[in-house]
């Protein structure tokens, strides 16, 4: 459990391996960290020099022969915060530089493709980009209340952020009178009707793109940027509020 945790933290499993075994043996030299660690004696004294500079190991040198041991605990900490600090450091370096990449990402990008994403780390980015940026109300279709609350509440957290930058948007249900429908039953900015005898997969058209999206296991979408694409799905999503229940 111990060195799993050591590993999370960002050692490597081998320093892992070579702190716990020298905070049991104390001091030690190199080959009885080997038999102790089980590691290979090739990697021992990379690994040993790797955590002296995180300051996690101390070597003293008597009658000429290098012995090692672990630094107290608390140094951890330390590491630790001095983990942070440059994880800060970075994060504010990637932040000036995120425009000029996005510029070039657009210059590159091809005026229509499609895209398979995957996970809340790919989705999330690119549905509150397009919201942000959209010029046209958005079409919402295939909405049901059923799917998972991690779901669910990741998209009222989506849908917020449009109320305070005052985007419109048109939702089709294929259920109604659920917990999920009354939470947008009277938000600002927001037209819902249903289709329960229709259910479409989840689709949502702003501007030129156009999102299918898969609640199973993982959550999956499938993005088209594509004007003809958005326009017939658009097509669609009229066709089908026409004949929706308020």
């Amino acid at each position: 459990m111990h060195e799993k945790l050591l590993t999370d933290a960002g050692l490597t499993q081998n320093e892992a391996r070579v702190y716990m075994a020298l905070l049991q043996t104390g001091k030690a030299q190199s080959g009885k960290i080997v038999q102790k660690a089980v590691i290979s004696g090739g990697k021992v004294y990379e690994t040993l020099y790797k955590l002296m500079d995180k300051g996690l190991v101390e070597v003293v040198v008597e009658n000429g022969v290098k012995q090692f041991h672990a630094s107290d605990p608390k140094s951890l900490l330390i590491y630790m915060d001095e983990q942070k600090s440059k994880l800060m450091e970075q994060t504010k370096k990637l932040q000036n530089i995120v425009p000029e990449l996005q510029k070039m990402k657009e210059f590159q990008e091809p005026p229509e493709n499609v895209y398979l994403i995957k996970g809340f780390r790919g989705i999330k980015p690119i549905v509150y980009n397009i919201m942000q940026e959209a010029q046209s109300d958005a079409k919402i279709m295939g909405v049901r209340s059923s799917k998972s609350r991690k779901f669910n509440i990741f998209w009222q957290h989506w849908h917020k952020e449009r109320i305070v930058l005052k985007k419109n948007a048109r939702m089709l249900f294929t259920d109604r009178d659920t917990e999920y429908w009354n939470f947008f039953k009277d938000l600002k900015f927001t037209e819902i009707r249903s289709t329960p005898s229709l259910s479409p997969s989840a689709i949502m058209i702003i501007d030129d793109h156009s999102f299918i999206f898969s609640y199973d296991q993982e959550f999956t979408c499938i993005h088209i940027r594509s004007p003809a694409i958005a326009k017939s799905f658009s097509s669609f999503f009229e066709g089908l509020w026409n004949i929706g229940k308020p």
